[in-house]
């Protein structure tokens, strides 16, 4: 379930993208806070501090804003990165009512081995990392499990297959949608050419007649090297 943390912010009067540079230059990140039918509320926050509270509590996490005059509960409700750098450039915080069921995006995490994987050398495919949720606040999971053991080659699981414990929470996410599923490994391909009957390598191909040319050979994941079949024989 989701933990309560405490985050101090400070109130900025000033913005515009000078502004905001300047904060990131003293290690502090523009944010909003915004929610619950009250006015949206310009701040900032120190960057190095809310980098750990994500490492350490996720993004559902509570958060307990203060800004010096009383507190209010909060959740992320978006983080702006840099597209190259892949830093925080802004951070949203919406205010909650810890009594009042919200929707968060929640991970999806699988368990097990497929047997199509361990087996079959097929491939796992994850299709879907997050499902949203509908949940009380204190409620929000730290990540939904699904368990991809049984799945073979051709299987897949849709969001209808989860089943949540309880009835506090509500799955959101369109029940068809694909979570995963495990492809077939991708085929080893090698065509040979063919000597005419003269002996001859296929036109606009050079070599000595009689020599046996084959084209280049293609491995992809899933499969065993062409070396690993030839030992088997």
């Amino acid at each position: 379930m989701s933990d309560q943390v405490s985050l101090n912010v400070d109130v900025r009067t000033e913005s515009g993208k000078k502004f905001a540079k300047r904060l990131r230059y003293r290690g502090q990140l523009p944010a909003v806070v915004y929610g619950e039918n009250a006015a949206s509320v310009a701040c900032s926050v120190d960057y190095r501090t809310l980098s750990d509270l994500l490492k350490a509590h996720g993004r559902n996490a509570i958060i307990s804003l203060s800004a010096g005059d009383g507190s209010q509960s909060t959740i992320i409700k978006d983080i702006q990165y840099h597209p190259v750098r892949g830093e925080i450039l802004h951070v949203d915080f919406h205010r909650i009512d810890l009594t009042r069921k919200i929707v968060v995006d929640v991970p999806v995490h699988a368990t097990g081995s497929a047997v199509g994987v361990r087996i079959g050398e097929g491939i796992l495919e994850q299709m879907l990392h997050e499902i949203e949720v509908e949940c009380l606040p204190t409620d929000i999971p730290d990540h939904i499990a699904v368990d991809v053991s049984a799945l073979e080659i051709g299987d897949s699981l849709h969001v209808s297959d989860i089943v949540l414990d309880g009835d506090d929470l509500s799955i959101v996410t369109d029940s068809d949608r694909t979570m995963f599923a495990v492809a077939a490994p991708a085929l080893v391909i090698e065509e040979e050419e063919e000597e005419d009957e003269e002996g001859l390598v296929a036109e606009g191909e050079e070599g000595e007649e009689g020599e046996e040319m084959q084209e280049p050979e293609l491995i992809e994941r899933g499969r065993r090297s062409r070396d690993d079949e030839e030992g088997d024989e």
